[in-house]
């Protein structure tokens, strides 16, 4: 089994209560945004975001995200413009040592706005209001939009995993950083 794969499905289970979340009016840039959890039909826009930023197959194919969207041991974050989905992330929260970023991808019209900030900010929060120590994610060693978002976040690389994502076969950091 390919170890993003076996990853995932380490993190899925539907044994726990949904977070809660309040939605938030935002801005960026005299942009506004709405920032809230997401909604089972907002698969669909996740898949045109990974569109923009990724060569098909994309990574996390619609099945994927829609039964993330409702994994109860995770919450994902949709940042909205005009009924647009522009950025989403998400977090498993399965552990309360240790939450985990499982996904955080922003349309390519979009960056280099902040948003990846605003996201990461709003995880940090998150996870610091209900007493998680770390935060750990895996990026592809070849990020380097990604890699420098989470340095400026503290991440530090925890392990190498060797060919971790299907798609291309690159390496993944696995990152962490404590709250």
């Amino acid at each position: 089994m390919f170890p993003m794969l076996k990853k995932f499905k380490q993190l899925f289970s539907n044994k726990t209560v949904k977070f809660d979340f309040e939605e938030q009016n935002v801005s960026i840039e005299d942009r506004k945004f709405i920032l809230r959890k997401a909604l089972p039909k907002d698969a669909i826009q996740y898949m045109k975001v990974q569109e923009t930023i990724y060569p098909i197959p994309v990574p996390w194919p619609i099945d994927i995200v829609q039964m993330e969207i409702d994994n109860k041991k995770a919450l994902y974050l949709s940042l909205v413009e005009k009924n647009r989905v522009v950025a989403f992330t998400g977090l498993s929260l399965g552990d309360k040592a240790e939450a985990h970023i499982t996904n955080l991808a922003v349309d390519a019209d979009y960056q280099n706005l902040g948003i990846g900030h605003l996201l990461l900010n709003q995880v940090f929060d998150y996870c610091r209001d209900r007493d998680y120590a770390k935060i750990s994610l895996e990026v592809d060693v070849t990020n380097e939009a990604a890699l420098a978002l989470y340095d400026a976040f503290g991440f530090k690389v925890r392990t190498v995993h060797k060919k971790y994502y299907f798609r291309n076969h690159h390496d993944a950091w696995e990152m962490m950083v404590d709250l």
